[in-house]
């Protein structure tokens, strides 16, 4: 028994709330030991990934997401930067296709394309014009993980870099069960990169935007 201690009276009638929840992309480790998460993408399977998405001839395979057991190897040298006590789990990047035939059917897509009537342009300059344009825009230096994609960026970019030869640019779902809409807004999960692998075959040229062009029937 022991009495070296001071007791104080405190204050009362107070709301307190303590909310304590770990994300499924955060691990609780009980023992002292750190267990640090680091998501790689390396340069090899960018560019292999690439060269899959951008093939049209169904000669290139899907390249094999790296192994945590791979990446170990590969940046093993980390492993002298870090504490004795931590621990690295290796974790490799994922791509999240969209719009074009490598994408999930629900995230396929057609960009209708308005042409300026007042230039002689044709359709398959265009349409050439507008995947380049995406592809720069889908750059994989201007992604992070876990990026959301917003039709409205990229309406925007498209306009701005393919005036005056475009009036006006939108994106129909491919899927007869997706409505006009639906893939304004594409999310990913924290590991993934969004890439598009849309081709010439996902841009139409049309006269004008109107419902029938929308797939849009009755009321959404």
């Amino acid at each position: 028994q022991t009495t070296d201690y001071v007791k104080r009276t405190g204050r009362d009638q107070l709301l307190f709330q303590y909310t304590h929840n770990s994300p499924n992309n955060r691990r609780i480790d009980p023992s002292p030991n750190n267990i640090i998460d680091l998501y790689v993408l390396t340069r090899q399977y960018s560019t292999d990934h690439t060269a899959w998405i951008q093939d049209t001839s169904n000669t290139v395979t899907e390249p094999k997401v790296p192994s945590s057991q791979d990446l170990e190897l590969e940046f093993s040298d980390l492993e002298n930067y870090k504490s004795i006590s931590d621990t690295i789990i290796y974790n490799s990047a994922k791509f999240k296709p969209v719009f074009g035939p490598k994408a999930d059917p629900a995230l396929q897509a057609t960009f209708k394309v308005v042409k300026n009537p007042s230039l002689s342009i044709s359709d398959n300059e265009v349409k050439t014009s507008v995947i380049a344009a995406i592809n720069r825009y889908f750059n994989v230096d201007n992604w992070d993980f876990g990026e959301t994609f917003y039709f409205s960026e990229l309406s925007a970019y498209l306009h701005s870099v393919l005036a005056p030869n475009v009036s006006s640019i939108t994106i129909v779902p491919s899927s007869s069960s997706s409505v006009f809409g639906s893939l304004l807004q594409i999310n990913a999960n924290f590991n993934e990169i969004i890439t598009s692998s849309a081709t010439v075959d996902n841009v139409d040229i049309i006269p004008a935007i109107t419902a029938a062009q929308l797939n849009q029937v009755g009321v959404v």
